[in-house]
């Protein structure tokens, strides 16, 4: 237990928090607690494990700045701040993640309402072009220009929300920095266009092939089972040993590999690698991957299949049959350039109007633009725009 109830980034399995251990912990440690502590709340009947979880989850949204930001580290026992500069990427990734997945899984709408801030500020403070930089959370200023391989799952969460156009902008990107190096590095400076200094290594992480299988499925695009094939034929070149296995590239320039395989590369890239091609056993029931790639089934709840192709038209259908927790989170992001029928022009970036024919005496009565994610304002003559 801490002051706060955000927990210790380290236990000791036998001996608990050992004495000395540092206050220091992340945002995507202690905020991706929620599936796997609510699931076995749920399986065991024992409540404590959803309970504390959701206590730390509280406390940490507790903790967002005034533009729905976080940073990247905090102490548990202050709940101050260490490291105000967030981003999509390490530290802060899988909080994102577990947010929406804990309303598709759950259905309770306290998730989606954390999530939707929470996504609305990163698209805001963020979102450069099809790129995403970190930024400090209080003034909201960048502070690094940089790809990070972690960021490679934002696609497929953007996938699973219904944001399939801004995921297939940017995955486009990531795609290519791998293009360029035959790997994914972990670092990629956008202003300079070149590697990181130091952080050039590639350890087989698998958010890339991740949302390629996200992309694939929500699309159908045959390009994807092409990158799928590229990503395959990349880790077979690079990173295959003698005897088998594949071990981690220290520096993507020179392809050194080092002496060491992580769990996670089976666990996830081999993983969606083979789902990306077969993915037959989701026609078995619904599921949503864990951050660590194991699949749950969607609870007490009839949902639609999650990987499937987004639009208008079927989001309509869905929530007519009342079949999904996400159903009635996507509406049109049309422009002038694009007809209201295009397929995959739906966003969750938005908040509808208090009134439907958008008349409205001030400010608070209007919305966030599905398509600029600003909030709307109140005309002199009464309607929102």
């Amino acid at each position: 237990e801490t002051p706060t109830g955000i927990p210790f980034a380290w236990v000791n399995l036998r001996h608990g928090v050992r004495q000395g251990e540092t206050d220091e912990t992340n945002t995507a440690a202690c905020g991706s607690l929620i599936l796997e502590f609510g699931f076995l709340s749920r399986l065991s009947g024992d409540p404590r494990f959803e309970r504390v979880a959701m206590h730390a989850l509280r406390k940490l949204w507790s903790l967002r700045s005034r533009h729905g930001l976080f940073g990247q580290t905090l102490n548990v026992s202050s709940g101050f701040w260490i490291n105000v500069n967030g981003g999509i990427g390490a530290g802060v990734d899988s909080f994102y993640e577990y947010l929406l997945k804990a309303h598709i899984v759950f259905g309770e709408e306290e998730f989606y309402e954390m999530f939707q801030e929470a996504y609305v500020g990163v698209l805001r403070h963020m979102k450069r072009g099809p790129w995403y930089h970190e930024t400090d959370m209080y003034t909201v200023q960048p502070t690094h220009l940089q790809f990070t391989s972690l960021q490679a799952f934002w696609p497929g969460l953007q996938v699973l929300l219904g944001d399939v156009h801004l995921a297939a902008e940017t995955f486009k990107q990531f795609f290519r920095v791998w293009q360029r190096y035959g790997v994914l590095p972990e670092r990629f400076l956008l202003r300079e266009g070149t590697l990181h200094p130091t952080e050039r290594y590639y350890p087989l992480r698998p958010e890339l092939a991740e949302s390629t299988f996200a992309l694939y499925k929500a699309t159908h695009d045959p390009w994807y089972l092409s990158v799928g094939q590229v990503i395959f034929e990349s880790l077979q070149k690079h990173t295959r040993v003698e005897g088998g296995g594949h071990a981690a590239i220290r520096d993507v320039q020179t392809m050194e590999k080092e002496d060491h395989q992580h769990s996670f590369f089976l666990a996830e890239t081999c993983k969606y690698l083979y789902l990306l091609y077969d993915s037959s056993f989701l026609s078995s029931g619904n599921f949503v991957f864990t951050t660590e790639g194991h699949p749950l089934p969607v609870l007490d709840r009839d949902v639609h299949s999650l990987y499937t192709r987004t639009s208008s038209s079927n989001a309509s259908a869905a929530r007519r049959a009342g079949t999904s927790a996400l159903s009635s989170k996507v509406c049109p992001w049309v422009t002038s350039s694009v007809p209201a029928s295009a397929d995959e022009m739906t966003t969750a970036c938005h908040e509808q109007d208090s009134r439907e024919d958008h008349r409205c005496k001030r400010a608070e009565d209007c919305g966030i633009s599905a398509q600029s994610c600003l909030a709307r304002n109140c005309s002199a003559h009464g309607y929102c725009f």
